[in-house]
């Protein structure tokens, strides 16, 4: 066993020992700022300083960045379906935790937050300097809660609110819950389509052009949390405040970022543009997406890597130009990726089921087919989904068309 488990099992269990009141929201008779534990004044990481709360003092790094901000919200409010007074009203989070997998037994240490106000953007540190201290911490986050139209993550739907709302359930508390938005989700529908993973770091770097420098990597986190408890140097915490801050700053340049690239402009590069149309089509605005996909499918860019990223557009062109009834706008996009080979085998296969139920053409359906299943035994990689959809496809083609029988007679003569 660890020595910084066997310190914080004592410390856990010293801290169970003392005696402590329910979690509730404040009341005139309970008073404020009153208990603290071992982490009270005197022990606190640099740059913080005590605030008081009804459940005894909390550490607290505030700071202040000037600046308008962009308010501009129209865009994510039609695809998103937030009302745009919350949207204008946002709160980021992010938590920095004593285990990176969640559980019960998982702690927020540190919880950064950031709202705009009228004259720039407000950031706020809360910091648990000892367990006894997480009830005025969970009421000081609670208090901001209260204030925000709409919650700001990333990756938060799925680790830090369910976190912070299981430790809530375990005092039996209320907090307020307001509508959340995952700026993870948003970032996989948008710029996955040129990026290699969409860690919030990969897309300061592609999508903000901001380069941490001297970062402390998220696994070291608790560990640092440990020390902190062990020792208390103050300033041992520091690059976890510095790692917890920037990750709440880029979710307050991404928010507008992402209004940007949802009005839409020719100046966005070809593939974010491309993941817009897919997020559009997603949430169901298709015409906004078919135009999309059009302006993508008209240009055409020099060299041969955007081959495939044309055969992508245009296959999913064709298949909302195919649901809308026009189905010989979407013939003439598919028989051009095929013809061109971009993308060839899907453009095969939903070139074949056009031709089979709307142009009703089983003779044209049933050629593309069989070339394309010929080009598919000498493709250098194989894939065997395509090639078990265009056989299958093929044996109800050569049904309809009587092909079948005609090889079992020359077969039996």
């Amino acid at each position: 066993m660890t020595a910084d488990l066997v310190a914080l099992r004592e410390r856990i269990a010293a801290i169970a020992a003392r005696p402590r009141s329910a979690f509730a929201l404040p009341s005139p008779a309970r008073g404020g700022g009153q208990g603290g534990g071992a982490g009270g004044a005197g022990r606190l990481p640099a740059n913080c300083s005590e605030e008081a709360t009804p459940f005894g003092p909390v550490a607290v790094h505030r700071e202040w960045f000037p600046g308008d901000g962009d308010r501009e919200v129209e865009a994510l409010s039609t695809c998103l379906g937030f009302a745009p007074a919350d949207l204008r009203r946002p709160l980021f989070l992010d938590t920095e935790t004593t285990g990176l997998s969640g559980g019960t037994g998982t702690v927020a240490f540190l919880v950064g937050l950031a709202w705009q106000e009228p004259e720039g953007l407000a950031l706020v540190q809360y910091f648990l300097c000892d367990f006894d201290q997480e009830d005025a911490l969970l009421w000081a986050v609670g208090q901001c809660l209260r204030e925000a139209g709409v919650l700001v993550s990333y990756n938060g739907r799925t680790f830090d609110w369910p976190l912070l709302h299981t430790r809530l359930l375990m005092r039996r508390a209320e907090w307020p819950s307001p509508p959340h938005l995952d700026l993870l989700t948003l970032a996989r529908r948008i710029f996955k389509p040129r990026l290699p993973d969409c860690a919030l770091q990969t897309i300061e770097q592609a999508v903000l052009d901001l380069h941490r420098a001297d970062d402390l990597p998220g696994t070291l986190i608790p560990g640092r949390y440990f020390a902190w408890l062990r020792d208390g140097h103050p300033d041992v915490m520091d690059p976890v405040f510095t790692h917890n801050r920037q990750d709440v700053l880029s979710m307050a340049l991404l928010l507008p970022r992402f209004e940007a690239v949802l009005r839409g402009s020719d100046e966005l590069h070809p593939l974010d543009r491309f993941g817009r149309a897919r997020f559009l089509e997603a949430r169901g605005f298709r015409d906004e997406a078919v135009q999309e996909y059009r302006r993508l499918w008209g240009h055409r860019p020099p060299g041969d890597a955007p081959a495939i990223m044309r055969g992508a557009v245009g296959l999913r062109l064709a298949r909302l130009l195919r649901r809308q009834g026009r189905w010989e706008e979407a013939r003439s996009v598919l028989e051009e990726c095929w013809r061109t080979q971009s993308y060839p085998y899907p453009a095969a296969i939903e070139l074949a089921k056009l031709l089979e139920h709307q142009a009703r053409d089983l003779n044209a359906a049933q050629r593309i087919v069989s070339d394309a299943l010929r080009l598919l035994a000498i493709a250098v990689i194989p894939n065997a989904q395509w090639q078990a959809d265009l056989e299958r496809r093929q044996r109800r083609l050569d049904r309809r068309l009587g092909l079948d029988d005609r090889r079992a007679f020359a077969l039996t003569g």
